[in-house]
């Protein structure tokens, strides 16, 4: 996401090679936190915890990427918990 957002917001250009080169571990990651996520439905139940404020900016960011849809194609569980976490005052607010 660095070379997605930040370089481009600091004058210089998309490297999209690094960028395509990142979609692969990205993926890792996502899927290793859906295994660990309970998603009932938040990460880790029914109360919102530090681990979902901690993700969802990163959710923030990745949404904004057009390689999105490819990071989370196998995480069903994150997706269910975004519609629910992306409804929280706080995070509307943040994002207003």
């Amino acid at each position: 996401m660095i070379q997605r957002f930040i370089v481009p917001s600091q004058g210089g250009k998309t490297d999209e090679d690094k960028v395509k080169n990142a979609v692969a571990p990205a993926k890792t990651a996502v899927e290793a936190i859906e295994a660990l996520a309970v998603a009932s439905p938040y990460l880790l139940g029914s109360q919102v915890t530090l681990a979902d404020f901690f993700l969802i900016p990163i959710f923030i960011y990745l949404l904004q990427a057009p390689e999105f849809e490819e990071i989370v194609a196998q995480t069903p569980k994150l997706r269910a918990w975004w519609d629910k976490a992306n409804q929280l005052a706080s995070v509307k607010k943040v994002c207003a």
